[in-house]
């Protein structure tokens, strides 16, 4: 599989969250990636609306307190701008709080299976500054080195290559040292993710 060593320093990821149960991921994680390219892509790239056309400061008729809150049009607007800005939708990672573990470890435990444990799903991009509007959290990464594979076959061949990554490739290259308590983090790159030139793959946090 092809893959390259790069380096990522002083980063956090902004974006969107949601907890899913382990063993909902596979029906929740893309039903959560279709809820935001619905509400905040598809506005702006298909229906050229400017994403900051609703943001003159005017505050919101409602309060969100939990994340299944409705927002207004004004906090999408919001949402909207701040993702184009930061390219949020260039990655997805998970968070959990299961001590001692990595998510080849917890990918192999948990999901499909277990249903007492759930973890945190982001669509996210690489913070630049500015506001964190209603809707979105900060999320720091590891700083250093990470491996980044390049998967082959678009997101049509994903979930095949994420598991040939785990079961097969990983354990043939034992030079490659996971971070106990860390994160990987899927990458998409381009917008016809029916193509299967499509550029996507996973980054790896290394000792």
């Amino acid at each position: 599989m092809k893959h390259e060593i790069i380096e990522l320093h002083d980063v956090q990821i902004i974006g969107m969250a949601k907890k899913i149960a382990f063993n909902e991921a596979k029906e929740e994680c893309p039903k959560f990636w279709g809820e935001y390219v619905e509400k905040i892509i598809k506005p702006v790239v298909f229906e050229k609306q400017a994403p900051n056309a609703l943001t003159d400061g005017r505050a919101c008729s409602h309060s969100a307190e939990s994340e299944q809150a409705p927002l207004c049009s004004r906090s999408i607007a919001a949402l909207q701008k701040v993702a184009f800005d930061n390219g949020v939708g260039e990655f997805g990672l998970c968070t959990c709080d299961i001590p001692n573990h990595n998510c080849a470890t917890c990918w192999e435990a948990n999901f499909g299976a277990c249903k007492n444990n759930t973890f945190t799903y982001i669509i996210g991009g690489i913070y630049k500054g500015g506001d964190v509007p209603e809707g979105m959290q900060l999320f720091p990464i590891h700083s250093g080195r990470w491996l980044k594979m390049h998967f082959e076959g678009g997101m049509k061949a994903f979930q095949e290559q994420y598991e040939k990554f785990h079961k097969e490739w990983l354990p043939a290259h034992s030079e490659f040292k996971w971070i106990p308590n860390s994160c990987c983090m899927e990458w998409y790159h381009g917008t016809d993710i029916q193509s299967p030139d499509y550029q996507c793959g996973v980054m790896m946090p290394l000792e």
